[in-house]
């Protein structure tokens, strides 16, 4: 009887550790989301201050040569709608994956999965509006090369940490740990390098960040 409550008592301890560990890493991609959110208005300065989506500069020898006019906010509300759809699916989506998946290494899987569709979202459109909404003709660059100029870097860093977070549920053992957590704290630093896409890329990082917790 001993022994059989002793079986019970650690199978109800490891069962509760699971939860707990379901339980993180749900609140890790909820509380990206809600930083992400805090920063949203990044993504506009970066889109019409640094990608000049929707702007133009006058021809030489006009008023208001050498400067960007850009559309009213209105005209920013679709780009903004865009982004928010990949932000509401990540923080609906993820933490339920998080939580109620019950095998580890699917679950995994999944998130790694949609943090790579939240990068590439705010990646591709982002580069998309860069090379067919900004009228560049009289600009001393071409909308690419701005934005090339200002997520390249970024852009290369949090595809980086995607393909490593892609990777990190296939070793087993600590190794499958670590590199969930250094794929996530490339995201963070993609992040840093450019604010404007943290719409996006933080609500990748909290998911990857779960997918390292799933694995403790």
């Amino acid at each position: 009887m001993g022994a059989t409550d002793t079986v019970t008592s650690s199978s109800r301890r490891e069962a509760g550790g699971r939860w707990g560990r379901r339980a993180l890493a749900a609140l890790a991609v909820l509380a990206s989301g809600v930083i992400a959110f805090v920063l949203a208005s990044s993504a506009l300065e970066l889109v019409r201050d640094q990608l000049h989506h929707n702007c133009g500069m006058q021809p030489p020898g006009s008023e208001g040569a050498g400067t960007w006019i850009c559309s009213d906010s209105i005209g920013y509300l679709s780009i903004a709608g865009l982004l928010g759809i990949m932000w509401l699916v990540v923080v609906v989506v993820g933490p339920l994956i998080a939580l109620f998946v019950p095998h580890d290494r699917p679950a995994r899987l999944a998130l790694v999965l949609l943090a790579a569709l939240s990068t590439a979202w705010i990646l591709g459109l982002t580069w998309y509006g860069s090379t067919m909404h900004v009228h560049d003709e009289y600009a001393p660059m071409t909308g690419a090369e701005y934005w090339l100029g200002a997520v390249g870097p970024a852009a290369l860093l949090s595809v980086i940490g995607v393909v490593i977070g892609l990777l990190s549920p296939v070793p087993t053992g600590p190794l499958s740990w670590i590199l969930g957590i250094v794929a996530t704290v490339m995201l963070i630093v993609a992040t840093v390098l450019q604010p404007g896409l943290s719409i996006n890329l933080i609500p990748a990082a909290g998911l990857l960040a779960a997918t390292a917790v799933r694995r403790l």
